[in-house]
C-alpha cells in the first residue's frame, strides 16, 4: 500500500488545470458515501479504499447512479496531501491501467504473492466501465421531475438531453462514445432518441470548448463569445457540484478566469480596473468588479433599470476602495517573550478532521503488519473484481449469465464487508497514533516555551551590576513583570489544543466503537440503531476496570499476541539460521554420510525465507513498540485531565524566576524512550518501516 501520512484535505492549486490529467503515477484512492435519502440523510453508506483505479472508477460509477447515495472521492499520490479527485482524472487513470494490462504492482510485487497473475481481463474491464458510464447517464437523462415524486418519462424530454449532455462534457471531458450511447436503455433507431443524442453531442461540444476557451491565454477576445461561456459554466457550476452526479468536477476556477477576462473588456469594469492594476488594494477593487458582473451578466446586454442601481453602488465602492490607503494597520512591536510565545504556537495546530479512510492509511504507513495485511486484501478484492468483469462478457442464456454477475457480485459484497473490519480497526489505531505523536509535540512545546522564558528571566538577571547591591524579590518581580502573563497565556493555549485532541479521538473512537466492540454471538451486524446504542455505550461511559475497557485495549494494542508472535519468529530464525549455515557447509565440504547433496537453488531459498521471517520479525517489532504507544494513549483517551488543570505559573520570592515542579514538563505519558523513535513520521517511499 502506498505510504499515506495524511491529516488534512487540500485542493490543488488551479482546479481547471488539475481536470487535464497527468503522467501516471500510483494513488491510493478513498471514495465514502453518505445517504441523503429522507429517512437516512446524514447516515455513512459503503465506501472503498484501495489503490485499484479501475475498481474505484466503477464503484465511484455505480454509486452515482443510485439516488439515495453522494459520493466523495479523494486521492493521495505523495502520501502526504488528500486531494478531491473529480471522475474524469479517475477515469484517466483508469484508462491508464487498462493500457497497462497488468494489476497494481503494489499488490503482487511487494509482497511475492504467487497466487496472483499479473494479467486482467482488459476488454471485460473495460466493457464493465462502459456499461457503468451507460446506467450513470441513463440516471441524468431519466432524473425524476421534482422531489416529491418518483415518476420518470419513458423517454428523455430535450430538456433531458440537453442537460446530460452540458452535464456529461463537464464531467468527463469529452465526447460520450457509441458503445455507451448503444448501451443506453433506450429504444435506439426513433426520431426522438435519434435527435436526442444529436443535441447530446452538441450540448457537450459547447461546453468543451468553453472549457478551452478558459484554459487558452487571452488574444483577442469577443465580449459576447466570453460571457456566452461564462455563462454556460455559471449554469453548469450548481450541477457538477451536486453530489447526486459524481465525486463533483469545480468549474469555478475556469468560471474566474472568464470573468477576470470580462471584467478587463466590459465597459463599466475596464476603465477602473486598467487604472488600478498597482493599488495596495488591488485584490479587493477586482472583486468588487466580479461580485457586480455576477450580478449584472445574467441579463447583460439586455440591462433593466435597476442595473444603474447596481453601477451606482460599484462605482461608489470603488471609489472608497480606491481612496483608502490599504493594506491592514500596524501592529505595535512585540516583546521578547511574545516573540518566544509566537514561535513556539505558530506551528501548534486544532485537530485535523481525518476520515476514516485516513486514519486506516496512516497507520498502514507506520506499521508494516498493517500494511501486508491491506495488501492482501486489495488483491483479494482486485480478484474478486475481476471475476465480475469476466461475469459480465460470460456466454450463454441471460438466465445464466445474469446468475454468474450475481454471484460475482455477491462474492465481492461479501469479500468487500470482511475486509471493512479490518479497514475499521486500522482507522481506531491510526487515529490514537496520530493522537499520541500530537500529545508528544505538545510536551516538547511546552518544555520550548519554559526554555524560551527561563532563557530571557536568566538573561536579565545576568545584567544585574553586583556593585549595586544583590538581586533580591523586587528586582525579580520588576524584571519578569512581562514574562508572567506570557507565560499563563501560552500554557492555557497549548492545555486548550491537548483538551481539543483528546476530544477529537475520543469523538472518533465512538463512532468506530459499534463496529469494534465484542458483540455477543446472537448479536449481528444488522442490528439496530437502538440496539446499538444500549449495547454500546461511549468511551467514557465504559469503567476503567470493567471487561470492555480491557477488551477493547487488548483489541487496539494487542501486545500479547505481538509478544507470542515475535517469540515464534524469533524460534523460526534461529532455526532457518543453522539450516543456512548447514547449507553452505555442504557446498563447500560436501554432504556427510547420509546427508542429502545441497545446490545453490536451496540455499538461495532458504536466504530468501530467513530474510522475509527477519522483515516480519521487524514489522512486528516496530508493531508492538507502537501498541505500547497507543495502549497508554488510550488510557489517555479515556482518562483526560480535567479541562481547567492548567499549570500554575512560576515565581518565587528572592530567588531568580525558575518554572517551579508544577509547571516543569515531565515525561510524557505513552512516549517513553522505547518508543520515540517508533512516532518519528513514516517512510516517504511506498515501503514500511524498518523496525525499533
Amino acid at each position: 500500500m502506498p505510504d499515506t501520512d495524511a491529516i488534512r484535505h487540500s485542493q490543488t492549486k488551479g482546479e481547471g488545470d488539475a481536470l487535464e490529467p497527468g503522467p501516471p503515477t500510483p494513488r491510493l484512492y478513498s471514495l465514502t458515501t453518505r445517504y441523503t435519502d429522507q429517512f437516512l440523510d446524514g447516515q455513512d453508506g459503503p465506501d472503498l479504499l484501495c489503490d485499484d483505479a479501475i475498481a474505484a472508477l466503477h464503484f465511484a460509477l455505480t454509486v452515482s447512479s443510485s439516488s439515495p447515495l453522494a459520493i466523495t472521492c479523494s486521492a493521495t499520490a505523495d502520501g502526504r496531501t488528500w486531494t478531491r479527485l473529480p471522475l474524469q482524472v479517475l477515469r484517466a487513470d483508469a484508462v491508464d491501467a487498462l493500457r497497462q494490462d497488468v494489476k497494481p504492482p503494489m499488490y503482487a510485487v511487494a509482497f511475492n504473492n504467487p497466487r496472483t497473475t499479473p494479467n486482467r481481463p482488459r476488454a471485460a474491464l473495460s466493457r464493465l466501465i462502459e456499461h457503468a458510464q451507460a446506467s450513470w447517464l441513463d440516471s441524468v437523462l431519466r432524473e425524476p421531475l421534482d422531489e416529491v415524486s418518483a415518476w420518470v418519462p419513458d423517454e428523455p424530454a430535450t430538456a433531458d438531453w440537453i442537460r446530460a449532455g452540458r452535464l456529461w462534457a463537464a464531467v468527463w471531458g469529452d465526447l460520450p462514445s457509441e458503445s455507451v450511447l448503444d448501451q443506453l436503455p433506450i429504444p435506439t433507431g426513433t426520431p426522438s432518441a435519434t435527435l436526442g443524442q444529436t443535441l447530446l453531442r452538441a450540448e457537450a461540444t459547447a461546453v468543451l470548448d468553453a472549457i478551452a476557451l478558459a484554459r487558452t491565454p487571452a488574444t483577442e477576445d469577443s465580449l459576447a463569445g466570453l460571457h456566452a461561456a461564462w455563462k454556460l459554466l455559471h449554469d453548469l457550476d450548481e450541477w457538477t457540484l451536486d453530489p447526486q452526479y459524481g465525486p463533483g468536477t469545480d468549474l469555478r476556477t475556469l468560471a474566474h478566469r472568464l470573468l477576470d477576462r470580462i471584467a478587463a473588456l466590459h465597459p463599466d469594469t475596464a476603465a477602473p480596473l486598467a487604472a488600478t492594476p498597482d493599488h495596495p488594494d488591488a485584490a479587493r477593487i477586482r472583486a468588487a468588479a466580479h461580485a457586480y458582473l455576477r450580478h449584472v451578466l445574467p441579463l447583460w446586454p439586455h440591462t433593466a433599470d435597476w442595473t444603474d442601481r447596481a453601477r451606482t453602488a460599484y462605482l461608489e465602492e470603488h471609489h472608497a476602495l480606491r481612496t483608502t490607503s490599504g493594506g491592514p494597520p500596524p501592529s505595535p512591536p512585540q516583546t521578547q517573550a511574545q516573540t518566544v510565545l509566537r514561535a513556539v504556537l505558530a506551528p501548534l495546530t486544532e485537530p485535523a478532521a481525518l476520515t476514516r479512510h485516513q486514519a486506516a492509511a496512516l497507520w498502514r504507513s507506520h506499521s508494516g503488519r498493517a500494511a501486508e495485511q491491506a495488501a492482501w486484501d486489495a488483491t483479494d478484492h482486485t480478484n474478486r473484481f475481476d471475476d465480475l468483469a469476466r461475469a459480465h462478457t460470460t456466454e450463454g442464456t441471460p438466465r445464466h449469465k445474469g446468475e454468474a454477475i450475481a454471484t460475482a457480485q455477491q462474492t465481492l459484497t461479501a469479500v468487500t464487508h470482511h475486509h471493512d473490519e479490518h479497514l475499521t480497526t486500522h482507522a481506531a489505531r491510526g487515529h490514537l497514533h496520530e493522537l499520541a505523536a500530537t500529545l508528544r509535540t505538545l510536551d516538547k512545546a511546552q518544555r520550548t516555551l519554559h526554555e524560551g522564558i527561563w532563557g530571557i528571566a536568566a538573561a536579565r538577571r545576568a545584567q544585574n551590576d553586583p556593585a549595586t547591591g544583590p538581586w533580591n524579590g523586587h528586582d525579580e518581580q520588576r524584571a519578569t513583570a512581562d514574562l508572567t502573563p506570557v507565560l499563563t497565556a501560552g500554557e492555557a493555549r497549548i492545555t486548550h489544543l491537548r483538551q481539543n485532541h483528546l476530544h477529537a479521538t475520543h469523538e472518533a473512537l465512538t463512532d468506530l466503537i459499534p463496529q469494534l466492540t465484542d458483540l455477543p454471538p446472537d448479536g449481528h451486524r444488522h442490528a439496530t440503531h437502538e440496539a446499538l446504542t444500549d449495547l454500546i455505550p461511549q468511551l467514557t461511559d465504559l469503567p476503567p476496570d470493567g471487561h470492555r475497557h480491557h477488551a477493547m485495549r487488548n483489541h487496539l494494542a494487542p501486545l500479547d499476541l505481538l509478544r507470542q508472535d515475535l517469540n515464534a519468529l524469533a524460534s523460526l530464525i534461529d532455526t532457518r539460521r543453522r539450516t543456512c549455515t548447514e547449507l553452505r557447509t555442504r557446498l563447500d565440504k560436501g554432504p556427510h554420510f547420509s546427508q542429502d547433496h545441497a545446490t545453490a537453488h536451496d540455499l538461495a531459498a532458504a536466504e530468501k525465507d530467513l530474510r522475509s521471517l527477519e522483515r516480519r520479525y521487524a514489522d512486528t517489532h516496530t508493531e508492538f513498540a507502537l501498541s505500547v504507544a497507543l495502549g497508554r494513549t488510550f488510557d489517555q483517551v479515556r482518562s483526560p485531565p480535567p479541562p481547567d488543570a492548567t499549570p500554575a505559573t512560576w515565581h518565587t520570592a528572592g530567588a531568580a524566576p525558575r518554572p517551579s515542579s508544577r509547571t516543569t514538563p515531565s515525561t510524557p505519558t505513552g512516549h517513553d524512550q522505547t518508543t520515540a523513535a517508533a512516532l518519528r513520521p513514516g517512510p516517504t517511499a511506498h515501503g514500511r518501516t524498518t523496525g525499533a
